[in-house]
C-alpha cells in the first residue's frame, strides 16, 4: 500500500510555535492518529538549540540585544541561527521498520541533494546529514527517532547569510580568532548558484523526498491544535539544567566538540 502524506505549506511562525508543532505532530503521528506529514517553516528571528546543548554556548545578551529568541528543539546536531525569509526549514516525520538514524539519513538526506541537483545546484549529503555544495554548507539536519516513526528537521539556506552576526550570538569562548573567516568561507546560499524560487525549491523539494507516495494538502488536526497550545509554555523556557554539552554552530561545531567526538571516534 502507497503511503499518503501530509503537507502543511510554509508560513512565517515564531520559534516556540515550530518547536511545540513539531512536537505536537509527532507524537500524533507515532501514536497512529496523524498521517506521514512534511511542514514547511519560515522562522522569525531565532536560534534553535539542539536538546542536550548548553545555553552557556550562547551570547544571551547579544541575542537580546539582536531580537533573536531562544529555543531548545528535541533533536540532536547543534545550534542554528535563523533569519526570516532568506531560508526555510522543512520537518519530516515518517514512518519506520527499525530504529537506524543513518538509514533514514541516507535516504531523505540523499533525497534532498537529488532535489537541489535537479535545480542545477551540485549538491551532494556530507558527514551522512549535511548537504554540500562545491565544499560549501548549504544545509543541515538533525533527527529525533521513536519505535514507529522518525522526525527529521532540517534547513537550507536560500541567501548565504551573515557570518559575523552569527558568531556574535554566540559565546566567544568557543571559536579561535579566524572563525569568522572560515564560518564565511563554509556557508552559502541557494541564489549563489540558480535563480529558481523558494516556492520552486519547495516544490522541487516535496516531490524528491515524497518520491514514491502519494501527496494532500492538510491542516492541523484538532488534536494537535490542543497539544501545540499545552506545549508552548514549555518551549518558551530553553534553560534545561540537564543540558550541558558544549557543540557551537550546526555551520561551524565548537573547537571542544571537534575535539571530543575525534576522541570518541578514535575508540571506535
Amino acid at each position: 500500500m502507497t503511503l499518503e502524506f501530509r503537507l502543511i505549506e510554509i508560513e512565517k511562525r515564531n520559534p516556540f510555535l515550530i518547536a511545540a508543532m513539531d512536537h505536537a505532530i509527532f507524537e500524533e503521528c507515532e501514536s497512529g492518529h496523524s498521517p506521514p506529514t512534511v511542514v514547511y517553516h519560515n522562522w522569525e528571528k531565532a536560534v534553535s538549540l539542539a536538546n542536550s546543548q548548553s545555553i552557556d554556548d550562547l551570547n544571551l545578551e547579544a541575542c537580546k540585544e539582536q531580537g533573536f529568541d531562544i529555543v531548545r528543539l528535541t533533536t540532536g546536531g547543534k545550534a542554528v541561527v535563523h533569519f526570516p525569509d532568506t531560508e526555510f526549514s522543512y520537518s519530516l516525520f515518517v514512518p519506520i521498520t527499525e530504529r537506524n538514524p543513518r538509514a533514514t539519513y541516507e535516504l531523505y538526506c540523499g533525497r534532498i541533494a537529488t532535489a537541489l541537483q535537479r535545480l542545477d545546484v551540485p549538491s551532494a549529503v556530507v558527514d551522512n546529514n549535511d548537504i554540500f555544495v562545491r565544499g560549501k554548507k548549504i544545509g543541515g539536519n538533525a533527527q529525533h527517532i521513536k519505535q514507529r516513526y522518525a522526525m527529521q528537521q532540517g534547513v537550507i539556506l536560500y541567501q548565504k547569510p551573515d557570518a559575523k552576526l552569527m558568531l556574535s550570538l554566540m559565546n566567544p569562548s568557543l571559536y579561535a580568532e579566524h572563525a569568522e573567516e572560515k564560518l564565511a568561507n563554509i556557508l552559502t546560499g541557494f541564489r549563489e548558484y540558480s535563480r529558481a524560487t523558494q516556492e520552486q525549491v519547495r516544490k522541487t523539494l516535496t516531490t524528491s523526498l515524497l518520491s514514491g507516495y502519494t501527496l494532500r494538502k492538510g491542516i492541523l488536526t484538532e488534536r494537535e491544535q490542543a497539544r501545540i497550545e499545552s506545549l508552548l509554555e514549555q518551549y518558551r523556557n530553553p534553560f534545561d539544567a540537564q543540558a550541558t554539552q558544549v557543540r557551537g554552530l550546526c555551520w561551524l561545531p565548537a573547537l571542544a566538540y571537534v575535539k571530543a567526538k575525534a576522541q570518541m571516534e578514535a575508540r571506535v
